[in-house]
């Protein structure tokens, strides 16, 4: 079984756990440029271990939208079959569609599990189905589109029906990641995910969503488990993740940062950090 995502999340009495984004550092550390770990689930496997051990990171995480990022750019049949229809959601539904993504991230998830068995729980993170829709339509057409309740309720299907494929898997929960310029209006936007709940709720996996900006009167629905906001929020003592990423390598650093009695730290790591810096920062956060 599964490892309670909330409950180890709040880590009341110990240090903040850490939720760590290191893609894009361990990206540039381990690869060559422009390499991607996403070519076999050994390619993944060996890039992965390697990542996490370097920032010993308290969450195991995979990014859905970097894994079909690779898959449209390798896959030259890829955009062509998610290309050239008027109806805004025939893209997402043809990529998430897509057999070869679908059993590299399966195999994926296995031997993750494999690897890492009850120790820390793993969670699939990807864009909101809002989110997701406009990217995916952009990625095949190259034009941006509004998102509306329809359109998002329908992408909200297409994402469950996806997730139904990994039923199987030791998953602890799913992040969703909405954009900054696609924020939804009220809190009452996220009940259009709400097809995305209701699988989450029956296989039990937690489903948390990353707001970038929040104010005290965004109500989050009942049916999300926990919410990342930024430090600077408005809303950041109800939250159970505080997002720290910018006053950590922007501003004060660590003695900066807002204190947790319970709940969690989310941080990117950038690219460009130093080795030594992010060590360094690492361990004082860990302190």
């Amino acid at each position: 079984m599964a490892i309670d995502l909330v409950s180890y999340l709040s880590g009341e009495g110990e240090s903040p756990r850490l939720w760590i984004d290191f893609d894009a550092y361990t990206k540039k550390l381990l690869l060559g440029e422009g390499d991607s770990p996403w070519t076999t689930p050994a390619t993944y496997m060996s890039y992965y271990s390697q990542a996490h051990g370097l920032v010993k990171a308290d969450v195991v995480v995979l990014n859905v939208w970097d894994m079909f990022q690779h898959w449209m750019r390798e896959d030259e049949e890829a955009i062509p079959a998610m290309a050239g229809k008027r109806r805004v959601t025939v893209a997402l539904k043809t990529m998430l569609g897509a057999y070869q993504p679908r059993e590299l991230l399966a195999e994926v998830i296995t031997a993750l599990g494999n690897n890492y068995g009850q120790s820390v729980p793993m969670v699939l993170v990807m864009p909101s189905p809002r989110s997701l829709l406009v990217k995916a339509h952009k990625a095949a057409n190259e034009i941006e589109v509004e998102p509306d309740e329809m359109s998002v309720d329908t992408a909200s299907m297409y994402v469950a029906d996806y997730l139904r494929y990994f039923s199987e898997a030791d998953l602890s929960g799913i992040l969703l990641l909405e954009d900054p310029e696609l924020m939804p209006a009220t809190g009452e936007e996220l009940s259009w995910y709400q097809p995305v709940y209701n699988v989450a709720k029956h296989y039990r996996w937690s489903v948390g969503v990353h707001l970038p900006v929040v104010d005290d009167s965004f109500n989050v629905p009942d049916d999300i488990a926990f919410v990342v906001v930024p430090a600077q929020s408005a809303s950041m003592d109800n939250a159970l993740g505080v997002d720290i990423t910018q006053p950590l390598w922007e501003a004060a650093g660590v003695d900066g940062l807002p204190i947790r009695e319970a709940g969690f730290y989310y941080l990117s790591i950038p690219a460009d950090a130093k080795p030594e810096t992010v060590l360094e920062t690492l361990a004082d956060l860990k302190a």
